[in-house]
């Protein structure tokens, strides 16, 4: 934690303070398309008019403690919100007394700054219940302007919250909830872009995030251009509460900057941290937003409007992701199957590669603004879209040439179990891709990520007779109630042999491609969520040596094809034979 963020802005003074802030001369801008493979960077330069104007707007003493005045509040309700009433921890009964801190105790250590006297970890932390709550949607009556009444009336309220422990200790979890670059990759399937505008530091003790308070701005996505990612410009304000204890809080700055979009504002969102024994930390999460939803298509309505899409339990979903994907990293053995184990090294360059292969789909597939998406101009059942990525130079994780990605989203009557183990399964591969056709296909070897083997990463081989090899497929499936992808890639033998001996995966040129399996058709099951169908989106990357500055009709109409024909023999396959 000493070394491992930038610090901005020294002498600053705490967003408590009056002091008058510096502004910082650059600003960092995050998304998917990095110079370096592995991360989400993008150059160091502020190219949307708007993002200026914000940077601009921020840099004064007054707006300063207007945005931490306006913190400090969303930290109050942030705490109301995830406690609800529960207390925050409790200790341990004694003979003598039994007593807990009640959301007022909380809210007068919050004021005063300090703590009472007493050791946390002498707690039993693990009385409070987990709870979620289902989201909540109804119109919102706000006061906007004048000029912004019209668009109040298709404003809805989305609520969410989810506690969850998982293993990490809460200093690396706030870590990488303000470290921007760490922060777009642990969410890379939420986040699609993100940048810090300003940033005041007061430097806690130890070198830590306490009272530091960023200005930033960020897209929301869904793994599908059907679907609009949500942009905001909002604060964020990280705090020690109590010992052990911190929370990391999000709130929009549309009522004091009326220029930014109103179409999406995120009130006090964020989450509590709570440390607890062996290395394991109690995350209570909450998000709170207003949204207009009129552009949404009716496919994802309902899965939208159940919370999942972007609420509190997929924010956490995601956050055990990478918790388990860490512990797979860092682990000196793995589960294979058919008796192949892998080396250490080549274990850990293929998990590499893995990474990077499922980041770069994310970005791929969003339906971010940087995304030139287009809606290829053919009648059909579905809508595909389209757009085309240039290599860049000195890239050696991608081929060398422009290709073409093509998407669709089609819903599927089948849960999405079943949807996820006959897309992620070698066996069924043949019946779906129209280049596996005739092939036989098996799984030579596969690293389990977590305690589920449904979620693994996937050396597949393709064989056109038995003792020739076409290609290998780099595959990883991850299965989730908030959303399940299968993304892969092939890897010729040449490339794989290095992988696998241990080499540098940022090398190995991939183009990415899978599927996104999102719950459909969803009913209450008591607190839970069930789905009886799937909406299943379909992203396919080539590359097509006849495009230059346009995708030429004749390829269009080839890719209309490919993508009908992969939805219908999805759909076929379902009506044979049960997975």
């Amino acid at each position: 934690m000493d070394n491992n963020y930038p610090q901005y802005n020294e002498g600053a003074g705490s967003s408590h303070t009056s002091n008058s802030p510096q502004c910082a001369s650059n600003f960092n801008i995050f998304d998917k398309s990095a110079s370096n493979s592995n991360s989400n960077v993008k150059g160091n330069e502020l190219h949307r008019a708007s993002d200026l104007l914000m940077a601009v707007s921020v840099c004064t003493e007054a707006n300063f403690s207007r945005i931490a005045d306006l913190a400090d509040t969303a930290m109050d309700e942030l705490i109301k919100a995830a406690l609800d009433g529960d207390p925050l921890w409790m200790p341990q009964q004694n003979e003598e007394a039994e007593s807990y801190y009640t959301l007022l105790d909380i809210m007068k250590m919050v004021e005063v700054g300090e703590p009472p006297s007493s050791s946390l970890l002498d707690f039993d932390l693990f009385n409070t219940k987990s709870d979620t709550e289902s989201n909540i949607n109804n119109n919102t009556n706000l006061g906007f302007k004048d000029n912004q009444q019209q668009q109040q009336h298709y404003l809805q309220t989305e609520f969410s919250r989810q506690t969850e422990f998982v293993k990490m200790d809460p200093l690396s979890i706030v870590g990488f909830l303000m470290d921007l670059e760490q922060w777009s990759l642990v969410f890379s399937d939420i986040v699609s872009r993100a940048a810090i505008l300003q940033m005041w530091s007061s430097m806690g003790p130890g070198g830590t995030y306490d009272g530091t308070l960023q200005v930033m701005t960020a897209e929301f996505q869904l793994a599908s251009p059907l679907v609009e990612t949500r942009e905001s410009y909002f604060g964020r304000f990280c705090k020690q509460l109590a010992p052990y204890t911190w929370g990391v809080v999000d709130i929009s700055l549309e009522d004091l900057f009326p220029y930014p979009s109103i179409g999406f504002c995120r009130k006090p969102s964020g989450c509590l941290i709570q440390a607890c024994p062996d290395g394991i930390s109690k995350v209570m999460w909450v998000e709170h937003v207003e949204v207009d939803n009129r552009c949404v298509q009716p496919m994802f309505q309902p899965y939208i409007n159940s919370g999942l899409a972007f609420g509190a339990k997929r924010w956490v979903a995601s956050l055990v992701r990478h918790c388990i994907w860490q512990t797979t990293l860092e682990a000196k053995s793995t589960s294979t199957i058919n008796g192949v184990s892998i080396l250490q090294a080549g274990r850990l360059s293929v998990l590499k590669l893995a990474e990077r292969m499922t980041r770069t789909f994310y970005n791929v597939v969003s339906g971010s603004k940087e995304n030139p998406w287009m809606k290829i101009p053919i009648p059909g059942p579905h809508d595909i879209r389209v757009m085309t990525q240039k290599a860049k130079e000195n890239d050696p994780g991608r081929p060398p040439c422009t290709s073409v990605i093509f998407t669709t989203s089609a819903q599927v009557p089948n849960n999405p179990n079943e949807v996820f183990q006959f897309l992620r399964h070698e066996k069924s591969r043949n019946k779906w891709d129209i280049l596996s056709f005739g092939y036989v296909i098996t799984e030579l070897a596969c690293i389990i990520n977590g305690n589920d083997s449904r979620n693994r990463v996937s050396i597949i081989q393709v064989n056109s007779s038995p003792r020739k090899v076409e290609i290998f497929y780099l595959q990883e499936s991850y299965f989730d109630a908030t959303g399940s992808y299968i993304v892969y890639a092939p890897v010729d033998l040449f490339a794989m042999s290095i992988l696998l001996r241990g080499g540098n995966p940022d090398n190995v040129a991939i183009l990415s491609s899978g599927f996104v399996v999102l719950p459909d058709n969803l009913k209450m099951n008591g607190q839970e969520i069930e789905a009886d169908g799937s909406i299943v989106t379909v992203a396919l990357n080539i590359v097509d040596h006849s495009i230059t500055e346009r995708i030429p009709f004749d390829s269009m109409v080839s890719m209309h094809r490919i993508m009908n024909e992969t939805v219908a023999s999805i759909k076929q396959a379902f009506q044979v034979e049960q997975f």
